[in-house]
């Protein structure tokens, strides 16, 4: 079975091939450019997959893909984060809405029984306050309160179409705070940065605070995978869950893993206007189990592979 991994050279699109090629499948690479510095750190010799340049925006791009490879699953990671929407609303459109159209759009014209396996998120929900203290689950009304949460829930909604008209079956995954080697956009890459911050030995302070979900990259990467192989018809979206936690604790473990970081990383207590309780009961009973990382191990990983990069003089807070 032949893979195409969109968005694969970011930061969950790296993690992504690194575990299909760790189960041997043969994977094609696409993206905007060929950049290789996350892969590098991830999966051995990157540069030897087969990678192809490509533009969402512009149609008939897949169509293109899929003449040359014999795709059969297709993990659709490009997109535009929360930041760069909020910048430029029309061209996050283009990219996390117009671009998802042409991938179901090509698979149509196919008319062959491919899986697409895509990012949604944790951002087309509210605040916790909007849905009371327990966990919410994918039936809740949905109330994104930004361009990219709204971006998604317009796919989700896309993909529903797609499988009630031409049966191209869809599976969307909502993670929440996803941490590790390679995160680098948005506020909620500051649990990453801030380890990154540690280990250089540099101030820094995290922008919110209150509970979040952290999910570590390779477990959230994992549940990609999982997706993909499930036997699963139509136009599913699942929660993904991790560990939730208190920021507070988040910096006290940065503090006991690298205690030089003690006086160096702090937090803002106003907590992120997105829902931190998740139910993920779906996902397990219908997906699968995925072998949590915990918080410290990931950690734990994340501060082993920044600080040989520090080794190198290849590790910057930017």
């Amino acid at each position: 079975m032949t893979y195409l991994v969109t968005g694969a050279t970011g930061f969950i699109g790296s993690w992504v091939v690194r575990s299909l090629t760790k189960r041997g499948f043969e994977v094609v690479l696409s993206d905007i450019k060929p950049d290789y510095s996350r892969l590098e750190m991830l999966v051995d010799n990157p540069r030897s997959l087969t990678f192809v340049e490509a533009d969402i925006t512009q149609p008939n791009v897949f169509e293109k893909i899929f003449e040359k490879y014999d795709i059969k699953t297709i993990i659709h990671l490009a997109a535009l984060q929360i930041p760069q929407c909020k910048e430029n609303p029309v061209k996050g459109v283009m990219v996390n809405i117009i671009g998802f159209l042409h991938l179901f759009e090509a698979v149509k014209k196919l008319n062959t029984d491919i899986k697409i396996v895509y990012a949604s998120s944790v951002a087309v929900y509210g605040p916790q306050s909007l849905y009371g203290f327990g966990p919410i689950n994918e039936d809740v009304v949905l109330k994104p309160n930004t361009h990219y949460g709204a971006f998604k829930v317009c796919n989700e909604l896309t993909a529903q179409v797609y499988w009630l008209e031409n049966k191209i079956t869809s599976i969307g995954l909502r993670p929440h705070t996803v941490y590790g080697f390679g995160r680098d956009v948005g506020v909620t890459a500051d649990i990453t940065r801030a380890l990154k911050a540690a280990v250089l030995g540099r101030p820094f302070t995290i922008r919110f605070g209150g509970q979040i979900d952290l999910q570590y990259a390779a477990d959230v990467a994992e549940g990609f995978v999982l997706a993909s192989l499930a036997n699963i018809k139509g136009a599913k979206v699942y929660n993904l869950k991790g560990e939730v936690v208190e920021v507070d604790t988040v910096v006290k473990l940065i503090h006991k893993l690298i205690p030089a970081s003690q006086n160096l990383i702090s937090y803002n207590s106003t907590p992120l206007p997105i829902a931190a309780n998740i139910d993920d009961t779906n996902f397990r009973r219908e997906i699968g189990q995925i072998e949590k990382t915990s918080l410290e191990e990931g950690f734990n990983e994340t501060i082993n592979i920044f600080s040989k990069l520090k080794e190198r003089n290849q590790l910057t807070l930017e």
